[in-house]
């Protein structure tokens, strides 16, 4: 039997059982044809341990692995090592694909032969009424809706580092461009990664982009398609304040240094003596006391200007990107 075309690989870890079900039922339910594809649950570190019981209608179609070492880095290279597939697309267990996704996914990988990496459409399934100021972060909620064309972006296009460069939900890659460079970049700073360092994959989600900018630096491209389409759902939890309230400044924190790593930052860091009265200047421009959404783009600001703090107090970047 040959091996698949595509490989889906799930990260889990203590998952809401119908969420997981719909988005196994969406896969089992897809219009590529089941052999061009394979479906790789990673349960990494449900207590209790995942059954196959748990995974309802979907599971036949399933290949279920465990993973002791904790993290989505961890979960996703033990995906990548349990799988064949040309393509590998990493999705969460709360995002529903649409019948065409993998379909989708193979003819936009297919026809650009130097993308690396690409994302899709997201769209929300909200289990609560939303807040007014939602909009402000509704990217924290990886939701993404880039329009209705095809986009793709290099270090040889003459434009600047695009804003809607894909992240993990739904995270598309060519096998051949995680090996083995991705895989030697990953063991290389195995030490900053175990320390949550901004050299490594650290916190926050960050991994995502560090996978995307490590292809690009190899001199991939990375494209957006909008027929790869997912339904993120989204629980009360996750709407309210005090969840961006905690999660808004370290994420913005850790992609200010990552793109610096990685040699795409478009600002240059900054002393950290000035980094208290920057964050007073935000404060009035972006008026926080007035509103919710004033205040989260305050913090949002908060956490990239010690982003760049940091990358002050630690220079150090990966080679130079791929431009030839």
């Amino acid at each position: 039997m040959s091996s698949p075309v595509i490989s889906v690989v799930i990260p889990t870890r203590n998952p809401n059982r119908e969420r997981l079900q719909e988005v196994l039922i969406a896969l089992a339910n897809q219009v590529l044809p089941d052999a061009h594809h394979e479906v790789c649950l990673v349960d990494n570190g449900s207590k209790p341990a995942l059954e196959a019981t748990d995974l309802g209608p979907g599971a036949p179609l399933v290949h279920m692995v465990r993973e002791e070492t904790p993290g989505l880095l961890a979960a996703r290279l033990c995906g990548l090592n349990h799988t064949q597939g040309r393509y590998i697309v990493f999705i969460d267990d709360d995002t529903v694909p649409a019948p065409g996704f993998l379909a989708a996914a193979v003819t936009f990988m297919n026809a650009h032969p130097q993308m690396g990496t690409a994302g899709g459409r997201i769209l929300p399934r909200y289990l609560a009424p939303t807040p007014p100021w939602i909009e402000t972060v509704s990217w924290l909620l990886a939701l993404r809706d880039n329009g209705p064309d095809q986009l793709e972006w290099s270090t040889r296009h003459p434009t600047e580092f695009p804003n809607w460069t894909p992240i993990g939900a739904g995270l598309l890659v060519r096998r051949e461009a995680l090996v083995p460079g991705y895989l030697q970049h990953v063991q290389a700073h195995a030490i900053a990664i175990e320390r949550n360092s901004w050299l490594g994959q650290g916190a926050g989600g960050v991994e995502d982009k560090d996978l995307v900018l490590h292809c690009l630096r190899a001199g991939w491209s990375t494209g957006y398609t909008p027929d790869m389409c997912l339904t993120h759902i989204i629980p009360p939890d996750r709407l309210q304040l005090a969840y961006f309230k905690k999660i808004l400044p370290a994420v913005q924190q850790m992609w200010a240094q990552t793109m610096h790593a990685h040699g795409f930052a478009t600002r240059a860091p900054i002393h950290p003596a000035t980094l208290p009265l920057r964050k007073l200047k935000a404060w009035l421009v972006f008026k926080a006391w007035s509103s919710p959404s004033h205040y989260l783009r305050w913090l949002e600001s908060c956490g990239y200007l010690a982003g760049l703090a940091q990358a002050y107090r630690q220079p150090d970047r990966y080679p130079p990107p791929h431009v030839s």
